[in-house]
């Protein structure tokens, strides 16, 4: 998953849900101030990403990993005054 190297190399932490062997699926988290975008992996063609602003959903969407990976690499970096 070539996209997901993509997401690291742009400063997301992953961690695997479930046994570390065999995960469930891949949790993806950036976190930039009062944003919080999360991308959840359940396989190739199955993956979910949203956006929350203080804790409110604001953006999401669903699709292949790399549709998702495309779209959440795309979000523009706001800033938030809290």
């Amino acid at each position: 998953m070539t996209a997901l190297r993509f997401l690291v190399a742009a400063g997301w932490s992953g961690t695997p849900l479930g046994d570390v062997r065999d995960p469930d699926a891949l949790l993806y988290v950036r976190r930039l101030g009062a944003i919080a975008d999360a991308v959840l992996v359940l396989g190739p063609e199955e993956a979910e990403a949203k956006r929350m602003i203080d804790g409110r959903v604001t953006w999401h969407i669903s699709g292949s990993v790399a549709e998702v990976v495309d779209a959440v690499l795309e979000l523009p970096h706001l800033l938030v005054a809290g």
